[in-house]
Formats: C-alpha cells, sequence, structure tokens
C-alpha cells in the first residue's frame, strides 16, 4: 500500500471517530458542515417501531420508524432544517432558561439542552406521548436530562381550555391543536390545555422556539405574563398566513410587546423583512419569524 493510501485510510479512520464539534456551524460552510454530520450518521432498530441514531454528530437520539416527516432525515442525514439549527446555536447561552414549544422528538430540545448547560433550563411542550416517550429516552441517555423540564401537554389562551389534538398517520410533526369541536376526527383525542404564564417557573423563559402547526395565537395568548415582565427576549415563530382568521392582527399583536422583525430565510439565515412582506408571503407556506427585543 502506498504512504498516500495510508494516509488517506488514517484520515478516514479519524474522521469515523469524531464527535461533531458545534462551533463548526459557525466557522465551516453549510455544505461541508452537513456533509460531515451525515458521515458521522449510525442507525440501529431497536424493535417496536424505534431507532437509535445518531443526530448532529454528536447525539443519540431515538426516533420513530412509522413517521415519515422527521425520521428519516434525522437517521439518513443526521440533522433536520439547519438554517434554524445554526440560528439557535447560535442564539442559546449557556445558563439561559429557554423553550421548545412543539418539541415533537426533541432534535432542538437536546440541542438546546446542551448549549444552555447545567446551569441553565430547558422547557420543552409537547402533546404527543408516543414523542414525550422518545424524547426523554434521548435526553436521559445523552446525560441531558438534568437541565430539562418536559411537560406532556398543550398550551392554550384559557386555563383549562379544551382543545383537540389530531396527528396525521406517520406524520407526527404536522401535529395539530385547535379548539375543540364536538367531534373528534380520526386520529384526534380531547385534552386540556395550560397558559405558558401559569407557572412561576416558565415566566423566566428568555428564549423560545414555537412550531405548533396553526396554534401559534393560542400559544401567544396565553403568554402574556412573559411578554409583560420583559424576561422573554426573542422568539423564533412559525407563521403562515393561511392559519389565522386575521394574520395582520395576529402579526400586529406578535409585535406589539416591542419586538423587531427578521426572518430565517432556509438558503440566507437571518434576513430583513417587513410587516407587508410577511403578509404578502404564500399563505400556504411557512416562514420562520425571528423576533427579538
Amino acid at each position: 500500500m502506498s504512504i498516500f493510501k495510508q494516509k488517506q485510510r488514517a484520515s478516514l479512520q479519524t474522521h469515523s471517530l469524531e464527535i461533531f464539534d458545534l462551533n463548526r456551524l459557525s466557522l465551516a460552510s453549510r455544505d461541508a458542515n452537513e456533509a460531515h454530520i451525515r458521515a458521522l450518521c449510525h442507525v440501529a432498530y431497536l424493535g417496536g417501531a424505534t431507532a437509535l441514531c445518531r443526530a448532529l454528530g454528536r447525539y443519540k437520539m431515538y426516533v420513530d420508524t412509522l413517521d415519515n416527516g422527521l425520521s428519516p432525515h434525522l437517521m439518513l442525514d443526521g440533522y433536520w432544517e439547519m438554517w434554524l439549527t445554526e440560528v439557535i446555536a447560535e442564539r442559546v447561552k449557556p445558563g439561559m432558561v429557554v423553550a421548545d414549544i412543539g418539541a415533537n422528538l426533541g432534535y432542538y430540545t437536546v440541542l438546546m439542552a446542551d448549549l444552555v448547560g447545567v446551569a441553565g433550563k430547558v422547557h420543552a411542550f409537547e402533546p404527543n406521548p408516543r414523542m414525550v416517550e422518545r424524547m426523554c429516552m434521548s435526553l436521559e441517555v445523552n446525560g441531558l436530562g438534568r437541565q430539562v423540564e418536559v411537560h406532556n401537554i398543550a398550551l392554550g389562551e384559557d386555563e383549562n381550555q379544551r382543545l383537540m389534538f389530531v396527528v396525521p398517520p406517520h406524520e407526527p410533526k404536522n401535529a395539530y391543536i385547535t379548539p375543540y369541536g364536538g367531534t373528534l376526527p380520526e386520529g384526534g383525542t380531547s385534552l386540556h390545555a395550560q397558559r405558558l404564564d401559569s407557572s412561576t417557573a416558565w415566566r423566566e423563559i428568555e428564549f423560545a422556539k414555537i412550531d405548533v402547526e396553526g396554534a401559534e395565537q393560542l400559544v401567544w395568548a396565553g403568554a402574556r405574563g412573559l411578554l409583560e415582565n420583559g424576561k422573554l427576549k426573542t422568539v423564533i415563530l412559525e407563521f403562515a398566513g393561511a392559519r389565522y382568521t386575521d394574520p395582520s392582527g395576529f402579526l400586529e399583536q406578535v409585535l406589539a410587546p416591542g419586538f423587531s422583525l427578521s426572518y430565517i430565510d432556509p438558503v440566507l439565515g437571518i434576513s430583513e423583512i417587513s410587516r407587508q412582506e410577511v403578509l404578502d408571503h404564500d399563505p400556504f407556506e411557512d416562514i420562520l419569524l425571528l423576533l427579538d427585543r
């Protein structure tokens, strides 16, 4: 074997043993980071529609093999929505109190828990017990459970508000919550909500990611205490105009507490945007608003 091939093999062996360094998210190109993370992917099927995979080239995550939406990406690519991953890694700091609202399998919860460290706290809100079970397993196997409180609840505008929770077959990341209408659709369950400002501990949240498939208005209405006490400084909010009866009115509510407005472009990252541009955006396409104050 030539010296060149020996060095090449040694380099590949070393690379295969690496754990991805989160600092690379800001130091290397996105393409290079995605390729690096993808090369570190490993998947093991455990039975019971559960697999264990390596996410972000560093975390062990339990995923749902019946899920066609998110789990395949984590198993084969090792990451999800790199543009949002980059912003969270940049904005969440050690010691912060943060929230992952609509946590699903806990991909962002695990990342946030690592970023805030043992001096910080992550509140993860997810009403789907199947996803909560896997998220808790992922937190435990990564040694991150100490700094995370997982809340298997829905958030709403009124305490004990009755809601419908619907999980589309094979697409749990698109599960949605609506006010209770009396007739449950297929895959639907009835549950009661809590306000985000109903807990003293939750009022300490400084950073929140809100991705709740159309229930953003319900969450926002129940967060008044956080908005009024000034603690909540940064919010990443998924917005799609078609989901709201009055998208302009809702956007005004969102900006009223003094937030500046930008958005997270999938290619360019954090970018400027006006209120009118948000409203003119395709109402059936999600846009990630970044709110700062």
